[in-house]
């Protein structure tokens, strides 16, 4: 098993694809002509370019979890059963508050009420661009040169763009 793809390589390793295609982005595999990764010289290469700081912070990290899951207290404890119960109510209280707060500052808006304003600047949208045929065609028959054509084109998407604009700042303000 010389050479492989990047998802088998992905597999033997143990990892998602995405972390081989980050190892190939930075250099770490090693690759054939037609692109399949060779399994030694990469497995290699990604251990000669390991971080060993990196290797003992998750291994730290690892050991540290498995002494909490050792520690953990039992659920059945009444005493952390009421803290947990505490906290996580105190938790979405916060929460809701910083919901509440965040809808009478204008930075929240209602999912429905967002749904319902992109439907209609759409349909504004929509509309704009198709009276804009029946309304430019006879503005452009009797034009001759292509930056006069141009320049009426552009004249009125550019009044379409800013009646779209116009129509979000007049919601933005109510």
């Amino acid at each position: 098993m010389s050479a492989v793809s990047q998802s088998e390589f992905a597999i033997l390793l143990g990892k998602d694809k995405s972390y081989v295609t980050r190892l190939k982005q930075a250099g770490r595999l090693v690759l054939t002509v037609d692109g399949q990764v060779e399994v030694e010289k990469s497995q290699a290469l990604i251990a000669a370019t390991a971080d060993p700081s990196r290797a003992a912070a998750v291994e730290a990290r690892a050991s540290e979890q498995l002494g909490k899951e050792r520690s953990a207290p039992q659920d059945n404890a009444i005493g952390n059963s009421y803290q947990t119960a505490r906290a996580v109510n105190e938790k979405y209280k916060a929460l809701i508050a910083k919901l509440e707060y965040e809808k009478s500052s204008g930075k929240l808006i209602e999912a429905d009420e967002a749904r319902l304003f992109a439907a209609d600047l759409a349909a504004t949208f929509r509309a704009a661009l198709e009276v804009l045929p029946d309304r430019l065609a006879p503005e452009l028959v009797p034009l001759r040169e292509t930056e006069a054509v141009r320049a009426v084109l552009v004249e009125s998407f550019e009044q379409v763009l800013i009646d779209l604009s116009d129509k979000i700042k007049q919601w933005e303000s109510s």
